[in-house]
């Protein structure tokens, strides 16, 4: 917001710098001439170039900056408003997963939870399988409804024949 308030004193400075230099050709060329100024090419070409060139580079100026507030304010209109609420909420949703969700997965190795691990392909079982892999670490992990308790495993092997048959299901969907 400091951003776009400096703009609008820039564009508000350069149009009253504008002005002024206006006004000062204005008295140049008409009440200097009653006062006894004579004209000469010496001195008025050299004044109508800096002139210009300082109404010019005001314009500059004035349209750059304008252009920017115009950015910022339209930079602000497209960004979606996300309450603090709504992120706390999204984040303890991530720290507190709801059990029997396969779609999040916890890392036994590192212990971030993700969301959208890497599928690889198992091969060093006879019959290849669907593995999910940890982007952070390339440690396997398994959806948390499933995972290990920190004690160690309290499963049986068929528990885990189905853990891993509603994983490969969940992926060949």
């Amino acid at each position: 917001m400091i951003s776009v308030i400096v703009s609008i004193l820039a564009v508000i400075a350069a149009v009253s710098v504008a002005y002024m230099l206006t006004i000062m050709d204005s008295i140049v060329n008409q009440q200097l001439y009653q006062f006894g100024l004579i004209f000469d090419p010496n001195w008025a070409y050299p004044y109508w170039t800096f002139l210009r060139i300082s109404l010019i580079l005001l314009g500059l100026i004035a349209v750059a900056t304008s252009l920017n507030v115009t950015y910022l304010f339209w930079k602000r209109m497209r960004k979606p408003k996300i309450s603090r609420i709504v992120e706390e909420e999204a984040k303890s949703e991530i720290a507190r997963p709801v059990e029997g969700v396969p779609s999040l997965f916890q890392c036994t190795s590192c212990k971030r939870s993700i969301t959208h691990p890497l599928r690889m392909f198992d091969f060093h079982s006879q019959r290849p399988q669907m593995v999910n892999i940890c982007p952070f670490c390339n440690a396997t992990v398994v959806p948390v409804s499933y995972a290990y308790t920190e004690e160690g495993p309290t499963q049986t092997e068929e528990d885990e024949e189905e853990i891993k048959r509603r994983i490969n299901e969940s992926f060949s969907s």
